[in-house]
């Protein structure tokens, strides 16, 4: 299963983010273009491993 910012949002980023310290796991989540700029914890800069589009 995929992580999706909002089930009714249309997303277009497809955005890995670091895992916890010590762990394989990073997660990845498909993410809105107003979630991306509009909330902190989809587009901090220092936790996004990789950005590509859906």
């Amino acid at each position: 299963m995929t992580n999706i910012c909002e089930e009714r949002h249309s997303p277009k980023y497809k955005i890995m983010y670091k895992g916890v310290r010590g762990s394989n796991y990073n997660p990845e989540w498909l993410v809105c273009p107003i979630c991306l700029e509009t909330k902190t914890c989809f587009g901090d800069k220092e936790q996004i491993l990789s950005v590509g589009t859906v």
